[in-house]
């Protein structure tokens, strides 16, 4: 088993990504007491403006021109989209390390460990030795019980649930108000609707929704 890490959020951060999503990380942030010095985001109708106060600069690339030049500099991925957070996350490693940005109102135990890029947002709890990997987003009130394994890119939608000894692949998105019962397993890359309650394992690639879930797409989503 994993040592249980120590959540120390980095003084000042850059966030990748301007949307609706980014609002949320820079509040979590700045509720963890650090700085946000600025946003990179692709979209051009987004240049030389601001969000949350917090000035939006160009592309996300020229971040990367930022780590060769200061590789102190870090940053937080706050796109919502699993896919789009993993692509961007290869780009930065391995020069890219970035502590896991958690709120204050969030409760975690001590024996919990968080990877690198990871958010918890307000209301989230996360039980004792749950293991969660890098750059996943565990939104507004979600929950994460005991002994839970969360895999990398994960985004747990806001209210989600997930029951002790729950395992959660790569990429997976589980949607608001979501449950998973205990021990169950959802494949990389699944998605599980707002609202579903899972009570058998869900394999790679595939879409459930409602209760209890039932499958409706055996493709890999975009997500």
């Amino acid at each position: 088993m994993r040592t249980p890490n120590h959540v120390v959020n980095t003084t000042s951060l850059y966030v990748l990504g301007a949307g609706g999503h980014a609002k949320v990380v820079i509040s979590t942030i700045r509720a963890a007491h650090s700085l946000v010095v600025a946003c990179f985001d692709d979209d051009e109708q987004k240049r030389d403006s601001e969000i949350g106060g917090v000035e939006i600069r160009g592309p996300i690339p020229e971040f990367y021109d930022l780590l060769e030049s200061n590789r102190s500099s870090c940053a937080v991925i706050a796109v919502g989209a699993n896919r789009m957070r993993a692509a961007i996350a290869l780009r930065l490693t391995p020069t890219y390390t970035c502590e896991a940005v958690i709120h204050p109102a969030c409760m975690m135990d001590s024996t919990v460990f968080i990877g690198v890029g990871s958010v918890a947002f307000a209301g989230s709890v996360l039980q004792a030795e749950a293991i969660v990997g890098r750059h996943v987003i565990i939104n507004t009130a979600a929950t994460i019980d005991h002994e839970c394994l969360i895999g990398d890119f994960v985004h747990l939608a806001p209210g989600s649930h997930l029951a002790g000894g729950v395992t959660v692949g790569t990429g997976a998105f589980i949607g608001m108000g979501a449950v998973i019962l205990p021990g169950i397993r959802v494949g990389d890359w699944a998605t599980v609707g707002a609202g579903a309650v899972v009570n058998r394992d869900v394999p790679d690639g595939q879409t459930v929704v409602g209760v209890p879930a039932r499958p409706i797409s055996k493709g890999t989503p975009t997500r």
